[in-house]
């Protein structure tokens, strides 16, 4: 399916300066949709933002929680939504919780790359546990190879070849970058592989069904670099691990 914004959606900025947003849903938000429905649980959305994601979740039938840390946001979305949608305002992972086995999907878009290496080890589990047996965890995140942050892709490698852990932790993203949207991030940045964003969901117990980089639909010029800019997975809680398909780039 294709969510249509209604006119008036806002501004691609988030209110909170923790990047930006989209209004045509990507690649990895179209896999959350279709299976949303299908879940057989609610499903949430972790930093809807504006709610393109969790809009076009709730529109093709399922049932959805959206979590952003910003209340701003999650009044838009209960302004946006049809029918009441179930919003949660709490930073993730610290303060979002749920029972054991009670999710059928969660979508995190944007998200890891601002969690530590710390951080995302505690996100996997909690979401591990959140889900049900088959449910779903469906993300994309940033990689350090786009055109703002040239500079650090260098130094992002060597770390990797000395073999630190999380190599794409920043402790502040402005000595490293001077575009005009970096002001629209904060000072800490977490930017992920395919191999470092694998890690914490592997150590939780997830089946990794896919993970990949790949240039996104509709990537802004100011970004792209060599077709690695973002990086998807896809990963299972046992028992029924499922295949969506090859390249995400091609879709």
């Amino acid at each position: 399916m294709k969510f249509e914004p209604a006119d008036g959606w806002p501004p691609l900025v988030m209110m909170n300066r923790m990047g930006r947003t989209s209004n045509e849903l990507n690649e990895v938000n179209r896999l959350f949709v279709d299976f949303a429905p299908r879940a057989r649980a609610p499903v949430l959305d972790i930093g809807s933002g504006y709610g393109i994601a969790a809009l076009a979740a709730f529109d093709a039938g399922a049932r959805v929680i959206a979590n952003d840390v910003d209340l701003r946001h999650l009044e838009i979305i209960r302004a946006k939504a049809p029918h009441p949608i179930e919003t949660i305002a709490a930073r993730f992972p610290d303060d979002l919780d749920f029972p054991p086995a009670s999710l059928g999907a969660i979508h995190a878009a944007n998200i890891l790359h601002f969690l530590t290496g710390e951080e995302l080890l505690l996100a996997a589990r909690k979401m591990h546990e959140w889900l049900r047996p088959g449910g779903k965890v469906f993300t994309i995140t940033g990689t350090p190879y786009v055109r703002t942050l040239e500079a650090f892709i260098p130094t992002y490698k060597q770390r990797k070849r000395s073999g630190q852990p999380w190599p794409g932790e920043i402790a502040n993203v402005r000595e490293w970058s001077t575009h005009p949207t970096i002001d629209e991030l904060p000072d800490f940045v977490h930017f992920l592989d395919d191999e470092t964003v694998s890690i914490p969901f592997a150590a939780a117990g997830f089946i990794i069904e896919k993970v990949e980089m790949f240039e996104r639909r509709n990537l802004p010029e100011y970004l792209a670099y060599e077709g690695r800019e973002n990086v998807a997975l896809v990963a299972a809680k046992p028992s029924t691990p499922q295949s969506f398909g090859s390249s995400l780039g091609s879709t």
